[in-house]
């Protein structure tokens, strides 16, 4: 915390340095609002998801923390955490060091500029999937971006379901154009779908109206669109 402030007012470093980690710096749209987070040095940070970011916070609270750990003590509890589940030469735990320093906690790594991403744009309206039944869809409308999307669109997709090989999966375009990112599998009887694809969207105008399509091809189970999101 920050001396003996009141904990609410404490705790502001550490909220701002989790939405670093899990969203990243600069303009983005969520559910139709923007955001534009800034950072203490004026770069970037790249974020690696909410799911990531809540691992590594969650572990470092429950195994390196103690009632007398300061924001320097919790950059390094943070960081060793994420070495323990990534790496240390992950990006995910370059990305736990970027956050720190865009709150003024301890230095970027290397000194360096990090990747600075792109335009984020993202629905974190829940979306009900029926039993093999009609596709459905959860969409963000992306503006501002010049020109075509990039040839390496970034699509993060988080569904619930109790038997994901019952999804088919794709990303549709403004114009109508869709782009496979999942077919159906009957032998793949795991939960959930939490993954991240690339699709080579350089043909498309990047600002419009953006659908993630998901159908359930067979019956008994069910599940739900979490979130969807495109960086640019």
């Amino acid at each position: 915390g920050i001396g003996n402030v009141d904990v609410h007012y404490s705790s502001g470093p550490a909220n701002h340095w989790f939405y670093l980690l899990s969203e990243g710096s600069g303009a983005k749209t969520v559910n139709g609002v923007n955001y534009d987070s800034p950072t203490s040095d004026g770069l970037p940070v790249t974020g690696i998801g909410r799911d990531k970011a809540l691992q590594i916070w969650f572990k470092a609270l429950t195994t390196k923390f103690t009632s007398t750990t300061n924001y320097a003590a919790a950059r390094t509890g943070t960081l060793a955490v994420a070495s323990e589940l990534y790496g240390a030469t992950s990006p995910e735990y370059a990305a736990v060091a970027h956050a720190w320093a865009g709150i003024n906690v301890g230095a970027r790594p290397g000194g360096g500029d990090p990747d600075p991403g792109g335009k984020v744009f993202e629905n974190t309206t829940a979306v009900n999937i029926p039993d093999a039944g009609a596709a459905v869809t959860s969409s963000v409308t992306v503006s501002g971006v010049t020109g075509n999307a990039p040839s390496a669109l970034k699509v993060d997709v988080n569904i619930s379901h109790t038997w994901r090989g019952d999804l088919v999966i794709d990303l549709v375009a403004p114009d109508g154009t869709a782009y496979r990112l999942k077919n159906s599998s009957s032998g793949d009887s795991a939960d959930n779908v939490v993954a991240t694809y690339t699709v080579n969207a350089s043909s498309e105008v990047a600002n419009g109206v953006w659908k993630l399509k998901v159908q359930d091809v067979a019956r008994q189970d069910t599940g739900k669109i979490n979130s969807f999101k495109l960086t640019f």
